[in-house]
Formats: C-alpha cells, structure tokens, sequence
C-alpha cells in the first residue's frame, strides 16, 4: 500500500516537473524571439518615403557643396529649391524634425549672405543683425561664443563685431551635424558599416 503511495506521489512529482520545464521552455523561447525582434527592428532602418529621401539627398549634396567652395547665388538656390521638397516630405518624425532643423539653419545662412547686397553701411548691419537674432536663437551656443568675441558692450552693431564667414562657418557646421544625424537615422546599418570599417 505505501508502495503504492510512493509511486503515485514520484508519479505526480515527475509529470508536474515536466510541466514545468515545457512550460519555462516554451517562454524562453518566446523571450529569445521577442528580443531578436527588437535587435532586428532597431538595425533595421525605418522605412523613409521618396519625398523624404530626397529632401535627405539633397542636404548630402548641399553639404558637400559647401564643404567645397559654393557660391552665394547657387547657395540661394539650392535652399530655395530644397524648401518646397522639404515641406512636402513625410515619414519618421524624428528624421523629418532633424532635416527641418538643417533647412532652417540654411535657410538663415542665406538670409544673412543676401544682406551683403543691401547698400549703405548701417543698412548692411541693420539687415545682419536682425538675422543674427534669429540665429543666436535658434543656436544659442553661436550665441555664447558671438558675446564672448565681442570687445564693447557699447556697440551699435553686433555683426560688426563678427567675422561673416566665421559666423557661416558655424551655422554649417550645424547644418552638418543635423544633416548627418538625419543621414544615420535614416540608415543606422551604414553607421554601423561605417564604425566597423573605421575599427
């Protein structure tokens, strides 16, 4: 009779042990596919409509352009055909704000070049400063180094104090950055194509 007992009881013990173990495999094997899921979806890059990808190449090719030596009438132009493409792109917000963020820095990298055509000295100043706020705004780094060039507090003009290309300088330089952060979000297995070439 207690034989009997004890082959019932390790009977019970083994079945509900092999439960046990089916039941932590099946889960494991779940965990194991929804973390390959999420390495999967965080290489893979986001799916970037045509609009989107050619605002995205466009700022590369302006990029690369003014990494050169580009002219200010081409510049205008560039920008000025980049904004309606711009504009009308769709897709991942984030990349979209990032490419955004890149047209309006160009787009006041142009502004203040276009104040050299306006004649009379204080006018050329008037015109440079009141895009200077927009910028300082927009970049209030740009800002802090400008206050810290600037000899006098007493001065009538700030972009006087300023040297123009110095000032353009960098504004691309965010333009850049903006751009390229834009370029690895859109592509995150080139960045890391790239970091493993540079290794």
């Amino acid at each position: 009779m207690q034989f009997k007992k004890l082959a019932l009881i390790f009977m019970t013990v083994t079945l509900l042990v092999s439960c046990l173990l089916s039941i932590l495999s099946v889960r494991s094997e779940s965990t194991d596919a929804n973390r390959s899921d999420k390495i999967a979806n965080k290489t893979s890059p986001p799916v970037i409509p045509p609009p989107l990808e050619t605002a995205l190449e466009e700022l590369r090719v302006i990029q690369i352009k003014i990494e050169g030596d580009i002219h200010p009438k081409e510049y205008g132009e560039d920008i000025h055909d980049l904004t309606p493409i711009v504009e009308n792109a769709y897709g991942d917000a984030e990349i979209l704000a990032t490419v955004k963020s890149a047209l309006a820095g160009h787009q006041l990298a142009v502004q203040f070049w276009e104040c050299d055509r306006v004649f009379g000295y204080d006018e050329l100043f008037q015109c440079r400063d009141q895009v200077l706020q927009a910028v300082f705004q927009k970049y209030p780094d740009i800002a802090a180094q400008a206050q810290a060039i600037m000899a006098s507090e007493n001065i009538t003009y700030i972009s006087a104090e300023l040297d123009e290309n110095s000032l353009l300088e960098a504004i691309w330089e965010k333009t850049g950055t903006d751009t390229k952060t834009a370029l690895q979000m859109s592509n995150p297995t080139s960045l890391t194509a790239d970091n493993h070439t540079q290794n």
